[in-house]
């Protein structure tokens, strides 16, 4: 396999399927993406709003044959399955939490679509695929069915696929901008402060739960908040709900998932990366912020997503 191509483990977020002749129909009435045109074997990335556009979950949606299948990273979907049960009257849709009897890895990095299809080529009838967006463009998401935890890694092992850590897989994560609901987004925040429009919501579809909202802030052009990276080097680590401050000291945003920069990736010895929903006025990329730590206030720069 090529240099960069690695497998991590990513049992850590829910599993939801949905069965029965109105699932398409049913889940696009109630999530940002179009569900309806998604083609078997195809995958889309998606939130769940309520009636305010306010964020349910996010996930991503693989098309089955005769099924769909709800991938969260990091968080439960319990939630989720009660708010979209509240929903089904006369429907014909079964909704099940597949969390406990699956398992669950990325593939990403250089060639990692090439790197998927040699371990899929051993267990061909029973790996399932999507592509997703969560480090890279097109990593490829591989789980299993059944109890057996370290199939999808020692699949990866016999093709020369090596395992990366959770550590180095958090610090990825972080720097790609990929938020955990119940971490770093959550019911507070509207869809768009994540931006990840592009990605997740499209703007012709037709009505689903929360879209007035969304398409109100959409025909503004703005929202108040946004999620961003912080940058902090000098060897301190924020902690998580610690308060981000402006120029003129007025709190910004609190800080979310913490990591140390991934060494593959570059960056000073000893840095730290996190995430944060902070105000419009300074989500542009390269304004230094300060962050309130328990030694002092300390200064931090404001990451942007890819262009």
């Amino acid at each position: 396999m090529k240099p960069g191509v690695m497998l991590y483990d990513a049992s850590v977020g829910g599993r939801l399927i949905l069965r029965g002749e109105d699932r398409r129909s049913f889940l696009h009435n109630f999530c940002t993406n179009d569900v309806e045109s998604l083609v078997d074997d195809g995958a889309c990335e998606a939130f769940v709003t309520d009636m305010r556009g306010h964020v349910v979950s996010h996930v991503w949606i693989s098309a089955q044959s005769e099924e769909l299948w709800l991938h969260a990273v990091g968080a439960s979907l319990e939630t989720l399955r009660s708010h979209l049960e509240k929903y089904v009257i006369t429907e014909d849709v079964g909704i099940e939490d597949r969390t406990m009897s699956t398992s669950r890895a990325l593939v990403c990095g250089v060639d990692c679509e090439a790197a998927a299809d040699a371990i899929v080529a051993i267990s061909p009838d029973r790996i399932h695929r999507a592509t997703v967006g969560w480090v890279g463009d097109r990593d490829v998401l591989l789980w299993v069915e059944g109890e057996e935890d370290q199939e999808l890694p020692l699949a990866a092992v016999a093709v020369g696929v090596p395992v990366g850590s959770p550590e180095s897989f958090d610090a990825r994560r972080i720097a790609a901008l990929l938020p955990i609901v119940g971490q770093d987004i959550g019911p507070e925040n509207l869809a768009q402060e994540v931006d990840r429009d592009s990605l997740a919501i499209s703007f012709a579809k037709g009505c689903y739960l929360g879209q007035e909202t969304i398409a109100r802030v959409q025909s503004r052009g703005r929202v108040n908040r946004l999620l961003r990276g912080l940058e902090c080097d000098g060897g301190w680590w924020p902690e998580t709900g610690a308060v981000i401050r402006g120029e003129q000291e007025t709190e910004v945003g609190r800080v979310g998932s913490v990591a140390p920069r991934d060494a593959s990736e570059g960056g000073p010895a000893g840095s730290a990366i996190a995430l944060a929903v902070v105000r419009r006025e300074v989500a542009e990329p390269g304004t230094q912020v300060w962050v309130e730590t328990a030694s002092g206030t300390r200064p931090a720069r404001i990451v942007g997503p890819a262009v």
